[in-house]
């Protein structure tokens, strides 16, 4: 014979489990929309909030790249399209073109190279070659520490260089493209721009981390 107590025991537990997911979803659907008005006119994809507890939020904007005309993948890519596209049942492409035609998608991206971007650094020659190995512009959080604890820079700057930094080399890795598809006058480079907004969208959605 089963205790039937712990039948009421699971049913109290799960609706708890209810009430709280509810209050969850609550509490993060404001702290989404809070988020989305601090970032709303700026370059930056996540803002960090701090309790008195000591207890952080952070709210991430995340970019979706979604193809709409996939037979376009080919022209765009060109002598490329091997490496960067993975053909199956449905167009797969890798994590860097992702992260790539994302850029260009929505714009987000500076011509210059990652170099000359990483030179503009307000920090002493040494520091610069240090950071110079570390700064990828792949991944936000990780170049924006490395600018904070390598370089000395403050929050405020380390988020406005790592966004420029992630920008450059969004164009290196667009140019390098260009380059090896023979693609270098500004009417054909527009051409390719134009079928990159057409052959896909990107959907944003934000995401929030506790800590």
């Amino acid at each position: 014979m089963i205790d039937t107590s712990l039948i009421d025991q699971l049913t109290t537990i799960k609706s708890k489990i209810t009430e709280l997911t509810a209050e969850k979803e609550k509490l993060e659907a404001e702290i989404i929309l809070a988020s989305s008005k601090d970032l709303e006119n700026t370059k930056y994809k996540t803002v960090t909030y701090a309790s008195e507890q000591g207890n952080k939020i952070t709210a991430t904007i995340a970019e979706t790249l979604k193809l709409t005309y996939p037979t376009l993948l080919k022209k765009i890519f060109g002598a490329a399209y091997s490496d960067a596209v993975k053909e199956e049942t449905k167009y797969t492409l890798t994590a860097s073109a992702k992260r790539m035609l994302t850029k260009v998608w929505t714009g987000s991206y500076i011509k210059q190279s990652l170099n000359d971007a990483i030179a503009q650094l307000p920090v002493d020659d040494i520091t610069l070659k240090k950071l110079a190995k570390k700064l990828k512009g792949i991944n936000f959080e990780t170049d924006k520490k490395n600018l904070i604890n390598i370089g000395g820079l403050s929050e405020q700057e380390a988020n406005e260089y790592a966004y420029l930094i992630s920008e450059a080399a969004a164009w290196q890795s667009y140019s390098t493209l260009l380059e090896l598809n023979g693609i270098t006058s500004d009417s054909d480079i527009a051409e390719i721009t134009k079928l990159i907004d057409t052959a896909m969208i990107v959907d944003e959605s934000t995401k929030i981390s506790v800590e």
